[in-house]
């Protein structure tokens, strides 16, 4: 069977990086993906700059194949003007999330996104609900909750992600989201955090594939980490993922020691471009 890698290393991990990655940099590390096989990468963010320094460069960095993550009006008309096809978005069930992370409720932001996206080809839209297993703020999420931010995700697009954004999922809650997603006829997707402990994660990988939910969100690397949330914790690394899916006999068509260059060629970005001082050579 078919599993499908998405890959969000050059957006959500490079953007947790303290220092400004050169673009000609990040443009190799995209490159390097696609030809370990890859098919499915959000390259990019078009957040507003001085929000998000590390993405300033989203124009000129974006391939012409990937995806790109947008929060606004402006950051839409960016991407279209860049030539991006494939929109992803976000909110939580969390409202204090959602405040420090775009100044918006939950119920802002989907009348926001409403403006610009009613009537774009849903094929092309992904959703993230960020906070999906819970958060420090809200406690535990709800099934009432899910079931609402499903309906909330289905005006913009069939393909939704959960996302562990804090690393505190649990086997029992993936398999109530793959319940809500199959009453609500939407097509799962995981995107999982940890705090130091991958093989819980992958935990958390094995319980969504036993309950039908057939891709999964990496970083290569391991890279990443949400910037407006305090302890969010790192990404699985893709090269962890891709290698215990061949294990348990799953293909991705991604060549693995191809992406061992592309590992390497982020472990070396992660390295030398999140140090609390640069080094001078």
């Amino acid at each position: 069977m078919n599993v499908s890698v998405y890959e969000v290393g050059p957006r959500d991990g490079l953007q947790y990086l303290k220092h400004i990655v050169p673009s000609e940099k990040k443009r190799e590390l995209i490159e390097s993906l696609y030809s370990a096989g890859v098919e499915n990468i959000e390259e990019v963010s078009f957040a507003h700059p001085k929000v998000l320094p590390q993405m300033a460069d989203a124009e000129d960095v974006f391939s012409g194949k990937g995806a790109a993550l947008v929060m606004n009006k402006r950051g839409f008309d960016r991407a279209v003007e860049a030539g991006v096809e494939k929109i992803n978005i976000v909110f939580s069930p969390c409202d204090i999330f959602n405040l420090k992370n775009m100044g918006k409720t939950r119920s802002e932001i989907v009348t926001m996104y409403y403006t610009f996206l009613n009537g774009y080809p849903k094929e092309n839209v992904r959703v993230y609900i960020s906070m999906a297993f819970g958060s420090p703020d809200m406690g535990d999420v709800s099934h009432r909750m899910m079931l609402s931010c499903i309906k909330d995700a289905k005006l913009f697009s069939n393909n939704v992600v959960i996302c562990d954004t804090i690393g505190c999922g649990m086997e029992s809650e993936v398999k109530l989201w793959a319940e809500v997603g199959n009453i609500e006829g939407v097509t799962l997707a995981m995107h999982l955090h940890h705090k130091g402990d991958e093989h819980h994660a992958m935990r958390l990988v094995r319980s969504g594939l036993l309950n039908g939910i057939k891709q999964f969100d990496a970083s290569i690397g391991g890279l990443g980490g949400c910037p407006f949330t305090k302890g969010s914790g790192a990404n699985i690394n893709t090269a962890t993922l891709v290698r215990y899916l061949h294990a348990w006999g799953f293909e991705t068509g991604i060549d693995e020691e191809k992406l061992e260059r592309a590992d390497w060629i982020a472990k070396r970005i992660g390295a030398f471009f999140n140090y609390d001082a640069m080094p001078l050579a």
